[in-house]
């Protein structure tokens, strides 16, 4: 590209600190668009006076933090909100990014100047579309879908659970299916993080204009030193739903056997914990709960092996792709390893039953060679496809190939009013509400 362009980024979280495959991966987005022209950032939070800013303002030449209300997170307003979007069909997270005075808020920032490129991160957002045509008609607009966010809620909708989850986990696939059908055509193009995700995509919306942009890492120029005994690790937010529910299926059927074949091995979790696993950790000497880390690097340097005992999710897993980075071998079960550029054998292992998982991480333990061969080909993967450098490059050819089509923008209408919204509002199963 040989000209500068003028590019604004709306993301529906802060995306910083960086503890989040989320926001990892708005921030080096876009930290890529930077280096296309200057980069607007339009944003969201409840406390934006709270926000740790620093990190962000060098990308950006604006930042307009947008005030969300807040909510008290108290039980029973927490439940009656839901329980009312349940019944209305509207999911909670996009809920709050369809309020009046939000979207008040984002027609004034649009206002600001001309942009030649607009992006919308999460199809939370994708709603605003119709705004940006408004206000913007100029602009491409592409919409990067961190997750299929109809599978999401197909695959929570299908799991075994207590029958009162059914019927809202039902609505919020139906409405979510309904959203990305109406929205992703209307985008000029359309951001998967995987193959496999744009399968779906097209499945649902067969006129989009798909472009695979992976998530991505940073490579680490040395390895640490695993301690001893070893140290298995998790990695990820216990308020993420397949994260909560895969290290349960792993404490309740892999960890006893691994523990009692293994008695001095260790295993730690780094991520926002929730207060049953506080509980747990206090019953278990091995378990050790770390939370939420400005940076995973001294933790993981301590790590033999990297679990992943992911039941259902969506996208791909950026902790795989740290893990690798940081040149430690990963178990995971098939469904933790999807969307990845890597078969069996190559960075990772994979085991889907208690008992597969259990001798792969015992036999791993024992055998260093094995380990090493695993953990060298997964920084090779990186080092190829997945480091941020690697994925700016996607980026950056996605937009050129953009604004070089001749391409008008879809002649069908998004309607513009309060009341022209598609209803299909959709708060992803695998995000963390900050109600």
């Amino acid at each position: 590209m040989n000209r500068p362009i003028c590019l604004a980024v709306i993301s529906p979280e802060f995306p910083a600190p960086l503890t989040s495959g989320g926001k990892k991966r708005t921030f080096h987005l876009l930290r890529a668009l930077a280096r296309v022209g200057p980069v607007d950032l339009i944003t969201f939070s409840e406390q934006p006076e709270a926000e740790p800013v620093s990190l962000v303002r060098p990308v950006c030449q604006r930042l307009d933090i947008i005030r969300l209300p807040r909510h008290a997170p108290k039980l029973f307003p927490f439940l009656w909100r839901n329980l009312r979007r349940a019944a209305r069909g509207v999911n909670p997270l996009i809920d709050r990014f369809s309020e009046g005075a939000v979207r008040a808020a984002v027609e004034r920032s649009l206002q600001h100047q001309a942009y030649e490129v607009i992006v919308l991160e999460h199809s939370w957002i994708a709603h605003y579309i119709p705004i940006i045509r408004r206000w913007q008609p100029h602009a491409r607009i592409i919409l990067d879908c961190h997750n299929i966010e109809s599978d999401l809620w197909r695959q929570y909708y299908e799991r075994p659970r207590q029958f009162w989850h059914k019927p809202a986990a039902y609505r919020f696939w139906r409405s979510a299916l309904e959203q990305e059908r109406a929205y992703l055509p209307h985008a000029d193009q359309v951001w998967v993080v995987s193959e496999a995700d744009a399968r779906r995509a097209r499945a649902l919306a067969p006129s989009a204009r798909l472009r695979v942009i992976p998530n991505g890492t940073t490579l680490m120029e040395g390895w640490g030193r695993p301690a001893h005994p070893p140290i298995i690790g998790f990695l990820g937010s216990l308020r993420y739903p397949p994260n909560e529910s895969g290290l349960r299926f792993f404490l309740d059927h892999i960890w006893p056997r691994i523990r009692a074949a293994t008695p001095d091995v260790r295993m730690m979790i780094i991520g926002r914990p929730t207060p049953a696993l506080l509980r747990r950790a206090r019953a278990d000497e091995r378990l050790l709960v770390v939370g939420e880390v400005p940076d995973i690097t001294p933790y993981l340097q301590q790590w033999a092996l990297m679990v992943v005992p992911l039941l259902h999710g969506g996208g791909t897993r950026m902790k795989i792709l740290d893990a690798w980075a940081h040149g430690i071998a990963v178990v995971s079960t098939s469904r933790g390893a999807e969307g990845l550029r890597a078969a069996p054998g190559e960075g990772l292992w994979i085991a889907d039953s208690p008992q597969e998982f259990a001798e792969a991480v015992l036999h791993l333990l024992r055998e260093e060679a094995e380990r090493l061969r695993l953990a060298r080909r997964g920084y090779e993967l990186v080092r190829r496809f997945y480091s941020w450098d690697v994925i700016a490059e996607c980026a950056r050819d996605a937009i050129t190939s953009l604004l070089a089509e001749d391409a008008a923008p879809p002649e069908q209408s998004l309607g513009v009013g309060q009341n022209s919204e598609i209803r299909a509002d959709a708060r992803s199963p695998n995000e963390a509400s900050s109600e």
